[in-house]
């Protein structure tokens, strides 16, 4: 990343920086790899620009990832403020959690998938099937 796509993001002045990554990757570890590299790049900018110690919340996919971000700051992890979605982590404790709530990933996959439809257009309610009006 550079110093003058950071300039142009106002990243010294920002409080809070968001990394997104590619879940669909064909190589999850090196992408893993070049956002733990391009946080700490930002970081170290604001750091040198403004001073300040910038919050970096990063979605990474493997779970070692986690590991190797943690001891690349080389700060104490409680002072530390940054936070780490690690996607791997959430796919296993969804698992795990439906060992005692049975179908649980269905309910949330349902509420993830239907939060985005607009259920309430009157046009379409004629086309509906009947199991629609259920979740209404």
């Amino acid at each position: 990343m550079s110093q003058v796509d950071m300039a142009r993001a106002s990243l010294a002045t920002a409080e809070t920086c968001i990394i997104l990554t590619n879940k669909n990757a064909v190589d999850p570890v090196t992408i893993d790899h070049k956002n733990i590299l391009q946080g700490l790049a930002m970081k170290k900018y604001v750091q040198n620009v403004g001073g300040q110690n910038l919050r970096l919340c990063m979605q990474l996919i493997k779970s070692d990832s986690k590991q190797h971000y943690i001891s690349s700051i080389g700060a104490n992890k409680s002072t530390n403020l940054d936070q780490l979605i690690i996607v791997e982590e959430i796919k296993m404790a969804l698992l795990a959690k439906s060992c005692f709530a049975p179908g649980i990933i269905s309910f949330i996959s349902n509420l993830i998938s239907s939060s985005g439809d607009d259920a309430g257009d009157a046009d379409d309610d004629e086309e509906e099937e009947p199991w629609v009006a259920e979740y209404v």
